[in-house]
């Protein structure tokens, strides 16, 4: 993998719905946030045709919702549905994980580790966005393993609409870097084809950033 492949580009055609994206991962639109037509049209100088088609790219990708004669707002969950969506993401990890045909390829593994080293790299550099897209490309890379691309496709669906909760905690202490060892010993487990530590490990892995923004925000079931 060449490291313009680790690099996540943006195009002149997407970049609107990209950047709206990234304002609601990073929790610079909350949740159940209206987004208004007007005013993104007037914050990025945008027609109304482009501020509607990227709100639409949201909509699509699970982040935000249109409700007739309403308009368009953030997603939001109560704790329960939350949890719910978490452990459909877990069934889903552990299926794939148990389809993988070990030994892994040398490609495989190569990549794995490009992509950790250049993760590590953005979590040095405190570049946020490139560490949230590299986390997204190590997992859907170890996902590709499985055989299943509609597997691969349900996985990413539902990791879309939990994109706002991963991200909470990257500013924390230590956070980071964690996540950075724990990727490192996935390699391992990978590399020794030990699915009974990998799935444990992936899924604890997963249900971190989750625990932390139900306690942040108060959220018990319901």
């Amino acid at each position: 993998m060449t490291p313009s492949a680790l690099t996540i580009e943006t195009s002149d055609k997407d970049w609107l719905a990209k950047t709206l994206e990234m304002d609601i991962i990073f929790g610079r639109l909350y949740p159940n946030q209206r987004l208004i037509e007007d005013e993104l049209m007037d914050r990025f100088g945008q027609s109304r045709h482009r501020v509607r088609r990227a709100i639409d790219t949201l909509v699509l990708g699970g982040l935000a919702i249109r409700e007739v004669n309403k308009g368009a707002h953030v997603c939001s969950y109560s704790g329960t549905e939350i949890e719910q969506m978490y452990e459909l993401r877990n069934i889903l990890h552990a299926a794939a994980l148990e389809r993988i045909d070990f030994p892994l390829s040398a490609e495989a593994l190569q990549d794995l580790r490009d992509i950790h080293d250049a993760h590590g790299a953005a979590i040095a550099a405190q570049d946020f966005p490139q560490v949230f897209q590299l986390n997204n490309a190590f997992h859907k890379r170890i996902f590709a393993c499985c055989g299943s691309p509609v597997l691969c496709e349900a996985i990413s669906v539902q990791a879309r609409r939990t994109y706002p909760i991963r991200s909470l905690n990257f500013h924390q202490s230590g956070f980071l870097e964690e996540t950075q060892a724990e990727h490192a010993q996935m390699i391992g487990a990978l590399e020794a084809g030990n699915l009974a530590v990998l799935i444990p490990l992936h899924a604890e892995h997963i249900l971190r950033p989750m625990q932390a923004y139900l306690a942040q925000y108060d959220l018990g079931r319901g």
